[in-house]
């Protein structure tokens, strides 16, 4: 008894909660108030329904048409307020740009005031100062003024790229060095001429797979701005130097084969495992582990590895026969192609361990949601939603990898992992210690750079080898977690499964169905000739066989979708909320998912993917039950074609 009335006081208790919380948050959107709960529906997820009811035309019965009427003010909306308005399609990379952009002035941890600075000066590159202060620099300018090593030739290096005579009237060789230069360079994140990197304790080698050669015309393009009005045949003779040696260190000439075949007439061959240091390699190594500040116990304990010795010999034997002019000029040009970053959202991308480390510390996600909400979330979709997927799909994902021998459990102590995961991979004590007192210096952007690469490197040499990509890494399932996490933030639910859950279904190889797929190629055929006329055209028009097989597998794979959408909310512990959020919008979770789906399709091909989703949406049983549309309507045919009932 005692039991019992403990049990009724908590739930009177969390009825209570649950319905003031409610009212504040239906408040809120009669008030259009900028500051939402965050409990149960965010700014975003108002704007997300906002922008749904608005694209939809209510006066178009859905159940005429429903393309027609889930998208009747599209075009209206994007020209009343294009900035505000989603794309159909919906990219999960753009949420993290878009949720990136806007906090990153907020971070608040050592490594993200990094980020957030290289940032602010990236986006500073592209404002001019014609009539300020200073006037615009360009963009080999700006490298000479903030990367320290070519500061100092600085006034050299203005006449950049060198012909033979400027090369032996200024006496270069004495003062500028290729080795130098490209071992100053790698050590700071730049490989030009050889790939150096590290895991724990040990130092890979390896030729540059990727050396750049473009053609002669593409080089004289690149450097048309460094070379404004200068002979044109400087530019030609540069670029043809440049052409040449590149090749010649890929062994595209045969020059260089003739030289790696000399060369083994008199010495043996470099076995695979060996390495023959000459000169400039010595010096190379030297200036570039200098450059990153080893001690001498930690490069002489450390394990080696040269991969593919024979290649680095032949590549090195052609800078031994090249002019050091030239291939400073091509060093140089390397570098100034690979500093251009056009695109500052790489930032994020290059420092993603550093980000998801400011991330995984919760500050600029706490006005959206907390934590605990967030694993609990993520915690339902690997179990609960994913249970049915993971007991029919193929083992070999990332799930099965993660949890092979627990995989139909019910709980899954996803927050236990993720925080032990956390802990080992963003470990923030760590990180603050490597990227703590770097120095960055104001308002050099291609500076602080090279710094934060040169410290990223560094760190490399002392943590565990890590590939990001690979399903049994913890980087790999931390990045799933967060990347949900900043998708749900700007893709309420049933956006999430409209885009993510039905493109799983998709791809599934459970949908290929060949009985299936010819029996609803021979029912649409008769549907089409049993109900087309006039007012009905654009529904029942005639298809193709392609597009017969597009409505069957769209079909099947939106119900898998739509199943698992309900599936999920089942568990979800605020969708009592949810729903009356979404009946104050006229909407319900019933009707969501067919309009998220459809409004993903508007403006695109409108007559191929109008046919292929109101073909699929009359004949699943869910549309008829969510939108009750009247046995007379072109959405409710007498007949239908129940294609689930194939399998």
């Amino acid at each position: 008894m005692r039991g019992i009335l403990q049990f009724v006081f908590l739930a009177k208790v969390i009825h209570i909660v649950g319905s003031h919380n409610v009212r504040e948050s239906v408040a809120e959107v009669e008030s259009d108030s900028e500051v939402e709960s965050g409990q149960f529906f965010s700014h975003l997820y108002k704007s997300n329904l906002q922008q749904m009811v608005k694209i939809k035309n209510d006066s178009l019965d859905p159940c005429d048409d429903f393309y027609a009427h889930a998208c009747g003010n599209f075009e209206q909306t994007m020209e009343e307020d294009p900035d505000e308005t989603l794309p159909p399609y919906l990219y999960n990379k753009q949420d993290r740009m878009t949720f990136f952009s806007a906090q990153v002035g907020n971070f608040e941890t050592p490594p993200g005031k990094l980020i957030s600075q290289l940032y602010a000066e990236c986006r500073k590159r592209g404002e001019n100062h014609v009539f300020g202060v200073s006037p615009s620099r360009s963009h080999y300018g700006r490298l000479l003024e903030e990367i320290p090593f070519l500061a100092a030739h600085k006034e050299v290096l203005s006449s950049w790229p060198f012909l033979r005579h400027q090369w032996e009237r200024r006496h270069l060789n004495g003062q500028l060095n290729w080795i130098v230069l490209s071992a100053q360079l790698a050590a700071h994140g730049l490989p030009t001429l050889l790939r150096i990197y590290f895991a724990l304790e040990t130092i890979y080698v390896s030729p540059m797979e990727d050396l750049p050669c473009p053609s002669v015309d593409e080089f004289k393009s690149s450097l048309s701005d460094v070379l404004k009005g200068r002979h044109r045949q400087v530019s030609h003779i540069i670029a043809h130097e440049m052409r040449v040696l590149c090749r010649g260190m890929r062994g595209e000439l045969s020059l260089v084969r003739s030289l790696t075949s000399n060369r083994g007439t008199t010495t043996s061959k470099p076995r695979q495992e060996q390495l023959l240091l000459d000169e400039n390699t010595i010096d190379y190594f030297q200036i570039f582990f200098a450059a990153l500040n080893f001690s001498k116990e930690q490069l002489e304990i450390a394990r080696k590895f040269p991969l593919d010795v024979e290649k680095i010999s032949q590549a090195w034997d052609v800078l031994r026969q090249t002019e050091p002019r030239i291939v400073y000029n091509y060093v140089m040009w390397q570098a100034r192609e690979q500093l251009r970053y056009p695109d500052c959202y790489k930032i994020s991308e290059e420092f993603e361990r550093l980000l998801h480390s400011e991330y995984w510390q919760w500050h600029v996600l706490n006005s959206h949601l907390s934590r605990e909400v967030a694993l609990a979330s993520y915690q339902l979709h690997t179990t609960r939603f994913q249970k049915l997927r993971r007991s029919n799909l193929s083992r070999r994902d990332w799930f099965g990898h993660l949890w092979p021998a627990s995989v139909e459990k019910k709980e899954l102590q996803v927050a236990r992992i993720l925080q032990a995961h956390a802990q080992n991979y963003l470990n923030i004590t760590e990180l603050n210690e490597t990227y703590g007192n770097l120095g960055f210096v104001n308002n050099s952007f291609h500076g602080n750079l090279l710094i934060l690469r040169r410290a990223q490197l560094r760190h490399s040499f002392v943590s565990p080898y890590v590939d990001e990509e690979d399903v049994n890494q913890s980087a790999y399932f931390l990045r799933h977690f967060l990347h949900f996490v900043l998708l749900s933030l700007h893709r309420p639910t049933y956006h999430y499964y409209a885009t993510q859950g039905l493109e799983l279904w998709r791809q599934s190889r459970l949908l290929l169905d060949t009985d299936g797929r010819y029996s609803a190629m021979d029912c649409l055929e008769k549907q089409s000739f049993q109900n087309y006329n006039a007012e009905s055209a654009p529904i029942y028009r005639p298809l193709s066989s392609e597009e017969i097989g597009e409505i069957f597998h769209f079909y099947r794979s939106f119900q898998a979708s739509y199943r698992d959408y309900h599936f999920w909310l089942q568990g979800e512990r605020f969708a009592f909320a949810e729903t009356l959020v979404l009946q104050f919008f006229g909407l319900d979770p019933q009707k969501v998912p067919f309009y998220a789906v459809a409004q993903q399709l508007c403006n695109r091909q409108t007559e191929i993917f109008a046919a292929q989703l109101n073909r699929g949406y009359m004949n699943m049983p869910e549309f008829q039950n969510a939108f009750k549309c009247r046995t007379e309507k072109p959405m409710n045919p007498s007949s239908r074609c129940m294609i689930n009932m194939c399998e």
